[in-house]
């Protein structure tokens, strides 16, 4: 009888959800993450709310940040109790 473990490991596939994240690469990793990130951000536009994250193209420093809405993006900047200020759309 074969085991789960037997079942499920197959030698000439590689599943990136049974790699330690340790050992992806950075594509693999961000092809790893892309469901879950792709529900989390429709989930969130849904409910008429925005993710903030830092982009090096568009943020000078690190006290900027991109709020990105379902139909625009704006860049902040981000005071020293994390209250954002409006700086323009990009």
């Amino acid at each position: 009888m074969r085991t789960f473990h037997q079942t499920m490991s197959n030698p000439t596939a590689i599943d990136l959800r049974s790699t330690p994240i340790f050992q992806l690469s950075d594509e693999e990793l961000r092809e790893r993450l892309r469901p879950t990130y792709e529900r989390m951000k429709a989930e969130k536009f849904a409910k008429g709310g925005y993710l903030t994250y830092y982009d090096p193209t568009v943020c000078p420093n690190n006290t900027y940040a991109v709020h990105e809405y379902s139909d625009r993006k704006e860049l902040v900047k981000l005071d020293e109790n994390g209250k954002a200020q409006y700086v323009k759309t990009l």
